[in-house]
């Protein structure tokens, strides 16, 4: 079983974050950190630049020092001259910062949504590669929300702590550069906006939080009315329940909607709270440099601070728009980092056969028992039996005998409680992947994809793979020939979403095709046959009467008429074999059976 890897607190759940991406963090970190530098360093140029410019609008001599230097290289000292030369220059660290930033924004971007995109792509193998006992206990709406949902939200913490960094470095820089200018001034105004900032975070931070919950609970509200509803269209046209789901569907949206409305007002409610307090912070700054000092000083500190404060401001608002996105996609952070953890406790089947020898054999069930979590008593109790290779055998029995336990069981989809299973004499849980490699399996449901017949054959396989011969064999082999024949592009029509331009016959001899195209030594039909009709019934008895001998066939089933011709049928009762033998000697032997034979009328 695999180390749980939850990880505990913002920075550990970002850890976990970077590693289901592959990412390396620290040289991803370090060149951000080397970008927001260089930004920052173009602000600073800028703000400062500002000093000499407010200086020759004041009317300040031009004797030394930047302005000095700047009519040096000019060539003239003609205040007429330097100020277009300097606002020039002061112009171009703007507009190349601003392009810089803009680059710099555009590669971020893409960076955290394409770490979006793997963290979800990894959840989600994580959950297809879980074990099947984990799997049959989850929510399907609460997997749904978490790879969709809750790895988006946790990209946005990412990218809102990163932003964070890159803002704090560029304040830094302008408060140096203000500092170097009015020392007393900067600390006051540093100490005002620190305050009105932390005041208010401290005041949105609960309500963020909150907020964060609700939408992540009405997210996964969404998906609960939305999935039944498409997925179970029929049944929701037949009873008449598409109403009640859409009402459920809207009710959650507006959830969400009302909790996305408080979100944007409290991440907007700083900006407004800022602007009042720069109004408050240039009056402060103007009162005391009129008192203190020369007109000339005052303007040129007032210009310094004016220009610092058209960049200082946005980047403010955009701190307090980050820690609101940080503290609510931290939420989502958390759903995630939970499911990592619970879906790491569980183990992850591994999809390649550890060897190349393939399971060959008897199938021998010794002393099987299977209990649910939770449950009064086994579902399979100490089944023991023989299924001899290239026979076929049948489990029946009434609902809750534990037909369908027991096979899931046998295809490895499920561990024993108690006892083992071996083919050849080797236990098929030594190498699932190699054991399942073996298998083909028809179930009461073919899932089947829109797409075209051909690729729901070649289940999972990209065109390149796929065995045309192979195609042609299995398509005869499951009497599909003459609708292929019969569709407008053949093998390359489209069967629209789960088959729904096939019968009901079509589709099941279509997944049948698809467990033959594998080539199985062991061929598995999961009642495949109870919603048919009689005649196709009939005629997939009739084909698995011909691969009768060619390989292991195993069949669950409730309808009778499709095991008759079994070579060994297992009857359970109770979770129990109770008698195994042809279908006559059973009936003889079995009241219970022969009582299930009379209700289907085979005499």
């Amino acid at each position: 079983m695999a180390r749980a890897t939850r990880e505990d607190g913002l920075i550990g759940q970002l850890r976990l974050l970077l590693r289901m991406a592959g990412v390396r963090p620290k040289r991803w970190i370090a060149a951000t950190i080397t970008v927001s530098i260089l930004l920052a360093a173009l602000d600073t140029l800028g703000v400062a630049a500002m000093i000499p410019l407010t200086q020759l609008v004041s009317g300040v001599e031009v004797d030394g020092g930047v302005l000095g230097w700047v009519a040096s290289v000019v060539g003239t000292s003609s205040p007429s001259t330097l100020i277009p030369v300097v606002a020039a220059a002061i112009a171009i660290i703007f507009v190349g910062k601003s392009i810089a930033a803009i680059v710099f924004r555009w590669w971020l971007l893409g960076r955290t949504t394409r770490i979006s995109a793997l963290v979800s792509t990894e959840l989600m193998r994580r959950y297809v590669l879980a074990p099947y006992a984990d799997h049959r206990g989850r929510r399907m709406s609460e997997i749904y929300r978490n790879i969709n949902d809750s790895t988006n939200q946790s990209a946005s913490v990412l990218l809102g702590i990163v932003s964070l960094g890159t803002d704090t470095l560029m304040l830094a820089a302008i408060v140096t550069v203000l500092a170097i200018t009015a020392p007393v001034i900067t600390l006051m105004t540093v100490v005002l906006f620190v305050v009105f900032v932390l005041g208010v975070q401290r005041l949105l931070r609960g309500r963020q939080s909150r907020i964060g919950e609700e939408m992540a609970e009405a997210g996964l509200q969404s998906w609960q009315y939305l999935m039944p509803a498409l997925d179970g269209f029929r049944e929701a046209r037949l009873t008449s329940s598409a109403a009640s789901f859409v009402d459920g569907f809207r009710a959650s949206r507006l959830r969400s909607a009302r909790a996305a409305r408080q979100m944007g007002i409290i991440a907007d409610s700083p900006r407004y709270v800022l602007e009042i307090g720069f109004i408050i912070a240039i009056m402060g700054i103007s009162a005391i440099l009129f008192t203190t000092g020369t007109p000339q000083q005052a303007l040129t500190v007032l210009g310094v601070f004016a220009a610092a404060s058209l960049r200082a401001l946005p980047t403010l608002n955009r701190v307090s728009a980050n820690l609101a996105t940080i503290r609510t996609g931290q939420v989502g952070l958390g759903i995630l980092s939970r499911a990592v953890a619970e879906l790491d406790a569980g183990g992850t089947h591994d999809e390649r056969p550890r060897g190349d020898v393939r399971y060959t054999g008897d199938i021998v069930l010794r002393d099987l028992t299977y209990q649910y979590p939770g449950a009064e008593r086994p579902a399979v109790d100490a089944v023991s039996l023989v299924i001899p290779e290239n026979t076929t055998t049948a489990f029946v029995g009434s609902s809750g005998a534990g037909k369908s336990t027991l096979l899931d069981l046998l295809l490895g989809l499920l561990e024993p409680s108690a006892g083992t299973i071996e083919c050849g004499g080797r236990p098929i849980l030594d190498d699932k992947a190699s054991w399942y490699s073996n298998l083909g399996v028809v179930p009461q449901d073919v899932i089947l994809m829109n797409d075209t017949l051909a690729a729901n054959i070649a289940f999972g396989l990209r065109p390149a793979d796929r065995d045309s011969e192979r195609m042609r064999e299995v398509i005869a082999m499951a009497q599909l020939t003459d609708l292929v024949a019969e569709l407008p592009d053949g093998l390359d029509t489209v069967i629209g979403e789960r088959g729904t331009r096939l019968s009901g016959g079509q589709r099941q001899r279509l997944g049948l095709a698809r467990a033959l195209y594998r080539a199985p030594r062991v061929l598995v039909l999961d009642e495949a046959t109870s919603a048919l009709d009689n005649v196709t019934e009939h005629e997939i008895a009739e084909t698995l009467a011909r691969l009768g001998g060619r390989m292991t066939i195993i069949i669950v089933a409730h309808r009778l008429s499709t095991v008759r011709g079994a070579d060994t049928l297992a009857f359970l009762k109770d979770g129990r074999l109770q008698d195994t033998g042809t279908f006559a000697e059973v009936r003889a032997a079995n009241a219970d059976f022969a009582r299930l034979v009379e209700l289907g009328k085979l005499d």
